[in-house]
């Protein structure tokens, strides 16, 4: 079995100048797809631990976080993805973890899922958030240049970047009209090496029957996004991250 165990560590950094540095002592945090805990890792114990819970698909990053933080929450999801958790069960509903979160939070969760599965994990989603909660997640925009977060990357979008990659193992692969398209797209998803613009629900990843350990990788503009959700508010990235985020609030 793949793991997938991920050593960021500025998602705290990120969160907190979305949001404004929030009072972030005594909230209770769900970090959806959390991994090891590289957000509480980053708050430097401005994240009590004990309020702190992270929802994840992998189990050694899970066991992992348990380690290094004893008094945290560290809780297996087992959904079906095709990319980080092909053993999953497909359309598995989110775990009842028996209390309400002040703040739920998704660093680069739904630039890997088809838009029909983060619209109905974002209901599921805000369906966990306590009164005046806030609910903020991260998206890839297939117009961004990245270098625009951080000048030490090379200019160019993200799915460029990816295709780039893919040509390397795929020479014949010509990748500037798909680059293009994907600019000229609302959303799209890279799949491996193939380009799919605003698909149908049976490439969802709970539809797909795909290749396990493929890259499946979606791409949502800024403006499309606040289409989807027009309670909403989208904000540009927090360099040196180069996705953008979209906040949602409970109003009662």
């Amino acid at each position: 079995m793949a793991t997938f165990l991920s050593t960021r560590e500025t998602q705290f950094h990120y969160f907190d100048c979305i949001l404004n540095s929030p009072a972030w002592k005594d909230r209770r945090v769900l970090d959806f797809g959390g991994n090891i805990g590289g957000f509480l890792a980053g708050a430097g114990g401005r994240v009590e631990d004990r309020h702190y819970w992270c929802l994840d698909l992998d189990e050694e990053a899970l066991e992992q976080g348990r380690r290094t933080f004893p008094d945290a929450h560290f809780c297996r999801y087992d959904r079906y993805s095709s990319q980080y958790n092909p053993d999953g069960i497909r359309n598995l509903p989110l775990p009842d973890l028996g209390l309400k979160f002040d703040i739920i939070l998704a660093f680069s969760v739904f630039t890997h899922t088809h838009q029909s599965e983060m619209l109905e994990l974002i209901t599921q989603l805000r369906g966990m958030l306590a009164s005046q909660g806030t609910c903020a997640f991260t998206f890839a925009d297939p117009r961004y240049d990245r270098s625009l977060s951080d000048p030490r990357l090379p200019a160019g979008t993200d799915v460029r970047k990816l295709l780039e990659w893919r040509k390397s193992e795929n020479p014949s692969l010509e990748i500037e009209g798909l680059v293009e398209t994907a600019r000229q797209s609302n959303w799209c998803l890279v799949v491996d090496d193939k380009l799919y613009v605003e698909p149908s629900n049976d490439l969802s990843n709970q539809e797909h029957r795909g290749r396990p350990w493929e890259s499946y990788c979606s791409y949502f503009t800024a403006d499309y996004m606040e289409s989807l959700f027009p309670d909403g508010r989208v904000f540009l990235p927090v360099g040196p991250e180069w996705q953008h985020c979209c906040v949602l609030k409970n109003a009662f």
